[in-house]
């Protein structure tokens, strides 16, 4: 029978797990170690060792360390500094639903500087002896290469631990300089001080292999993430995804010695395989994907046959990475091209020989990655240009399958000052071609995005915001009328519709709950449904009348799956949720639809059925 439900979509903040926005700690504060972006936690050695959680703002003048529950609803940053704290502006909220992890591993490798005046005081030094290093210059400043102490790995543990406690889920990322204090940044004169890494061979650190006993054929990385991978692992049911962030400052892949050999990322990208746990996708940046494919298949691919690489079968180790993008729609720098601040072409170079055509193509790169299909993770950008502005994001975004996006670093006021409607989003948008400047006329391809008149009058940053990663809507229900509790079968049947800039890419168990009308019984039965197949539509025509991009979904459950079940009427919910999750209610996946959603099942109500007696 046919469900009288709200199929259409209802046009608000919907945050689900694995995907949307997430409140970066990108916040320009003073500290006891100077001026710091406070992007990343800093691991202590000990209890007593000196450290900091990242400062962030949790309600307007108050800041706090909220590491693992930053939760709250926050506003969207408008791109005005408002020094020390990031105000939002925008007027435009979300509850994000994944926490920004970020683990800086700094105490724990003798190239990475514990503090800002320290690297600016080594730089000084190797300046004046004429960029020769010793030791001495080392001395007091950067940590200690070592494995990680209990104490360590129980920070990590204690702070996933609050995620799960909470509604959330998290985004991983692990480094050894996520404060960027091995970066003089800005200006002209911006350049590495000194690889973080403590595979990075220097007078203070002269070996890559570690010397623990038993583990002498593991590099320095490879320990740390061995390491890790049980607590990884124990916290495989909040996690999102794992950015592979050990090379470089930030954890970013590039500038570093270590970031730009393709043995590096051979060997890291495998170290993170064995360490996290095989369902978690991992992010890197396409040259560093490149460099691992190469040496794991014998081959020899760079950004000039992109094209050339087969799409990733479900379940091979190439299907799980994904993509960081650490400057969103940046766009074009003189001399530079259309890059994004080099975030797209990374490690394009080291695939080539000194001073040849990297093969890069901004087209070919977003195509790339749009068919692998897996998360895309964006931090701040968005300078005003063709691929930031609207209606050029949205098919941008699209094309990327854009999941994850830091609304604290970023112009979002790009987006906000546009309202949403036809006139706007339909207009045809030309892109740069590959040797274009930064200005049009552009010779690339021509297109057009959908509009979605459930959108109509509202902000462009509101579309934008509600269309990260995955969105579902329920399209139709239908269930069987009556059941018998012993020997019938329950028919649940209907269409969800992707409207999503992404897919649903960890997955998840979906359960069907029966409560009873009058609240006297709750039962479940687990079905084998995979959410993973409801992709969007690969046009961007999400509207509801696109019935071609409906996915029809049907699970039989016999009665007796439930246990027993006393006579009476019961509302029908699908619980959709990660395998391993350890709650009965939360970090459920909602549908976007009025009047489904239940808060206290974690599930979604699609219709009634009576059970006779």
């Amino acid at each position: 029978m046919a469900q009288d439900l709200d199929f259409t979509e209802d046009p608000v903040d919907v945050p689900n797990p694995d995907r949307g926005p997430y409140r970066g700690r990108w916040q320009w504060v003073e500290t006891r170690f100077g001026a710091t972006p406070e992007v990343d936690h800093r691991v202590p050695v000990a209890p007593r060792t000196p450290t900091f959680h990242g400062a962030t703002l949790v309600a307007p003048g108050v800041v706090g360390v909220v590491e693992g529950d930053d939760l709250e609803p926050t506003e969207f940053f408008d791109g005005h500094d408002r020094s020390p704290l990031y105000l939002g502006g925008t007027g435009v909220s979300a509850a994000p639903s994944v926490s920004f992890l970020g683990f800086d591993l700094c105490h724990f490798s003798s190239n990475a500087f514990l503090s800002r005046a320290d690297g600016r005081a080594f730089d000084a030094e190797l300046t004046a002896a004429g960029g020769v290093p010793t030791r001495e210059m080392f001395l007091g400043r950067t940590g200690t290469t070592a494995p990680l102490t209990s104490y360590a790995l129980d920070v990590v543990r204690r702070t996933l631990q609050r995620v799960r406690d909470g509604a959330g889920t998290a985004l991983v990322k692990l480094s050894y300089d996520g404060n960027g204090f091995n970066f003089v940044e800005g200006g002209a004169d911006e350049h590495l001080i000194c690889g973080p890494e403590p595979t990075h061979v220097t007078p203070n650190n002269p070996s890559a292999t570690c010397d623990v006993p038993g583990h002498e054929d593991k590099s320095w990385i490879e320990l740390h993430l061995w390491q890790l991978a049980p607590v990884l692992h124990e916290y495989e049911d909040v996690i999102t995804c794992v950015k592979t962030g050990m090379l470089g400052p930030w954890g970013e892949q590039h500038s570093s010695p270590c970031a730009q050999d393709p043995a590096a990322y051979a060997s890291l990208l495998d170290a993170y395989l064995a360490a996290v746990p095989a369902s978690r996708p991992l992010l890197t940046h396409v040259g560093g994907y490149l460099a691992w494919y190469n040496a794991t298949h014998g081959t020899r691919h760079t950004f000039h046959d992109l094209d050339q690489l087969p799409v990733p079968e479900p379940g091979s180790p190439e299907s799980r990475f994904g993509h960081f993008h650490d400057s969103y729609a940046a766009g074009h720098e003189p001399g530079g091209g259309w890059t994004d601040h080099g975030s797209l072409s990374e490690g394009a170079e080291m695939l080539v020989g000194p001073g040849a055509e990297t093969g890069y193509d901004r087209h070919g790169v977003v195509s790339w990655v749009g068919r692998q299909g897996s998360v895309v993770q964006g931090e701040g950008g968005l300078a005003p240009n063709v691929f930031s502005r609207l209606p050029g994001a949205i098919i941008e975004a699209q094309r990327l399958g854009t999941t994850l996006l830091n609304m604290r670093h970023g112009a979002y006021s790009t987006w906000n000052d546009v309202e949403y409607t036809e006139e706007t989003v339909t207009a045809p948008v030309t892109f740069p071609g590959r040797h274009d400047g930064g200005e049009p006329p552009f010779s690339g391809r021509t297109a057009r995005a959908v509009f979605d008149p459930v959108y109509a009058g509202r902000t462009g940053l509101e579309f934008m915001r509600d269309r990260l990663g995955y969105r579902l809507v329920l399209r139709s229900s239908e269930l069987t009328d009556v059941v018998d509790p012993r020997t019938g079968v329950l028919e649940c049947s209907g269409h969800v519709q992707n409207v999503g800039f992404g897919g649903v890419v960890n997955r998840k168990q979906v359960v069907v709950v029966l409560r009873a009308v009058d609240g006297s019984a709750c039962v479940t039965a687990p079905t084998d449904l995979d959410v993973r197949d409801w992709r969007p539509a690969p046009d961007g025509d999400n509207r509801p009348g696109n019935t071609d991009a409906w996915h029809a979904y049907r699970v039989p459950v016999g009665m007796a799956a439930f246990g027993a079940v006393a006579p009476g009427d019961y509302d029908v919910h699908l619980r959709i949720a990660d395998p391993k999750e350890t709650t009965a209610h939360r970090r459920g996946l909602r549908f976007a639809n009025r009047g489904t959603w239940v808060a206290e099942l974690g599930a979604n109500r699609v219709g009634r059925v009576t059970v006779r007696a």
